[in-house]
């Protein structure tokens, strides 16, 4: 029921209510006409929002794992230079570059906007969110190459440096909101 590394358990849905959450917390700053920015910055804080909904749904249904499977069935016959990864971790290669990115982006505007205000403990949360969620794609890469070796704690570890690294995104985001008075 507390498992974190299967699917569908209490964890995963407290990971998922924090995704919400931190989504929510960046409708705060994407959103709010009374928040003073630039329009690229509202822009990526409305895409973060997007992204951890998105993440958030992805947690409790498996998105990822079912977008995997077809585009192995739709790629099967054409790609056939590619290895296929029958254990299904492929999807790591594809949507890290793009999350790695959107983080990037993210902590860039959180940096800008958290310099008009106090920094303190918002720049704190920011580089525990900037050192955490990198790490989630080393350990799912690892499983990855260990995974013939059945070792089951580093999906656990995986997923507590995404708890933690979403959490402290969540912090940041609150911090800066409650700062600007949104």
């Amino acid at each position: 029921m507390l498992d974190l590394r299967k699917e569908n358990t209490l964890a995963t849905w407290f990971s998922s209510i924090l995704f919400l959450i931190t989504g929510l917390a960046f409708v705060l700053l994407g959103w709010s006409a009374n928040f003073k920015i630039a329009n690229w910055q509202r822009f990526i804080f409305k895409l973060t929002t997007i992204g951890a909904v998105l993440l958030s749904a992805d947690e409790v249904a498996s998105i990822h794992e079912t977008i995997g499977k077809w585009l192995k069935r739709a790629t099967e016959d054409l790609i056939t230079f590619l290895p296929v990864d029958e254990r299904g971790f492929v999807w790591v290669l594809l949507f890290a570059p793009i999350a790695i990115a959107g983080l990037i982006a993210t902590v860039i505007a959180l940096f800008k906007v958290s310099q008009n205000s106090q920094r303190t403990a918002s720049s704190i949360a920011l580089w525990i969110a900037v050192l955490c969620l990198p790490t989630v794609f080393a350990f799912e890469l690892f499983e990855w190459i260990f995974y013939s070796e059945k070792i089951k704690v580093l999906s656990c570890w995986e997923e507590t440096f995404e708890i933690l690294g979403m959490y402290s995104l969540f912090i940041c985001a609150l911090l800066i909101s409650r700062q600007n008075k949104l």
